[in-house]
């Protein structure tokens, strides 16, 4: 009998001959798999494929090579738990050390296809966990859509380990939404909590979400994902009190928050990147606001056609939105981010990513879920559609333009003059900050 719970269907084999109809489910479950495997290696090669210019996979991004490449061939083990930014990065660092066994011409190859493989199983996670809250397949696949082709990328939220933990947020609030409890959900919810607790201390944010499984299942299974997210979360706060605590480098002005919500979410939600720019240069403060204005019309209308259960969950997606967008521009501050009048740049889309994923969530579960108006979902089906289409490609920017590993790796070895020299091998984005990576000679 098989067994189902992220698509893959795994038979019991017992003793005896094969009937033809176990012959069948075999073949079937081997198709499945088959099929499994082929859509995350289109997923992530969808991924890897959207810069345009030199390729990602030409390139290691900042602290890709400068941390975790540079950590991972001088003692692995020794700084596995090691942090950097004031917060540990377990999953960057376990990937980076699989790279660090491999050949170094090879890294900067191995480090894309590792972060968009993983970008692929965090939207197949989300498609498969989203069930519980969007009922129709459309609604689950345009939700991991939007996560693995992300219309607000800018520069830095593709195809690299730095920033895979805000993707990863993400997948957690889905880990503690969905309450499955068969075997393999409750493997794939306690791997994402595991992991993305110990990559991402603002996953205490979800806490609340924590008390939902114990307080409304009461069973002994619904207590796991729970007790593996406090566990991986106590681990990270313990473990950054061995070195210095996340500083804010920016200024911050509280009265810069509606301003860069409006523009980077709202803005990004109803054009993406794309048009983003010379809307802002053309219209300014009033595209921003009336994007603000148009999004906030929507929820509002469809919020009040909406069941119960349905408006309950949209506004905690909602909430999140805020609370996540307020609480990173806190830390960060918000100098550098806030839009100023006649120039335009999509740095730092790292801080939009959540709020705009938790957003989405919220508009495609009311929209799914309300009143059946064909003509409503067939227009939100039309609005992602184009959105992702239309910022699928992503325009020349500071890593397409920046420096080559294998060039940057040839002139290392040039200069090395001993084995045991440690060579300085700059990597993305382009200077003016540069970020180098330093492996020693005998490596390269």
């Amino acid at each position: 009998m098989p067994v189902t719970d992220l698509g893959i269907c795994l038979p019991f084999v017992t003793p005896g001959p094969l009937s033809s109809e176990r012959i069948a489910g075999t073949r079937r479950t081997l198709y499945r798999g088959v099929l499994v495997l082929l859509a995350l290696a289109a997923a992530s090669a969808l991924h890897l494929l959207r810069q345009r210019g030199h390729g990602a996979w030409e390139s290691l991004w900042a602290e890709d090579g400068s941390v975790f490449l540079t950590d991972a061939h001088r003692d692995f083990t020794g700084t596995v738990f090691a942090l950097n930014g004031g917060y540990v990065h377990l999953v960057p660092r376990l990937i980076a050390g699989v790279v660090g066994l491999l050949s170094v011409d090879r890294a900067a190859l191995a480090v894309s296809l590792s972060g968009s493989a993983v970008l692929a199983l965090l939207a197949a996670f989300v498609y498969a966990a989203s069930g519980q809250a969007l009922r129709s397949r459309a609604a689950r696949l345009g939700l991991a859509a939007a996560l693995l082709l992300l219309p607000i990328a800018g520069e830095e939220l593709y195809a690299n380990l730095l920033n895979l933990h805000f993707y990863m947020v993400f997948a957690c609030f889905w880990a503690l939404v969905w309450q499955a409890e068969t075997g393999g959900a409750l493997a794939a919810r306690s791997a994402i909590v595991v992991a993305v607790t110990l990559s991402d201390p603002l996953t205490v944010l979800l806490v609340p979400l924590v008390l939902v499984g114990p307080a409304m299942r009461r069973t002994s299974r619904a207590f796991v994902v729970p007790g593996v997210f406090l566990a991986g979360l106590a681990a990270q706060l313990l473990l950054m009190q061995s070195g210095e605590l996340p500083q804010r480098n920016w200024a911050f002005h509280v009265s810069d928050l509606p301003e860069i919500f409006a523009l980077r979410i709202t803005g990004g939600l109803l054009v993406g990147d794309h048009f983003l720019g010379d809307l802002w240069l053309e219209y300014g403060h009033a595209f921003s606001y009336t994007a603000l204005g148009v999004v906030a019309l929507v929820l509002a209308a469809l919020l009040l056609r909406a069941d119960r259960r349905t408006a309950a969950f949209s506004l905690i997606a909602v909430l999140y939105a805020g609370l996540f967008f307020c609480v990173q521009m806190t830390g960060r501050g918000t100098s550098g981010i806030a839009p100023v009048t006649g120039s335009f740049h999509l740095h730092h889309a790292r801080y939009a990513l959540l709020p705009f994923l938790f957003l989405v969530t919220a508009l495609l579960a009311l929209v799914d879920r309300g009143p059946p108006r064909p003509w409503l979902r067939g227009a939100a089906a039309v609005w992602l559609v184009a959105l992702i289409a239309v910022n699928y490609q992503i325009g020349p920017n500071d890593r397409s333009s920046g420096p080559r590993w294998q060039p940057q790796l040839a002139e290392a070895r040039a200069r090395c003059t001993r084995r045991d020299d440690v060579a300085r091998i700059l990597v993305a984005p382009a200077p003016p900050k540069v970020w180098f990576a330093h492996l020693r000679c005998d490596l390269l």
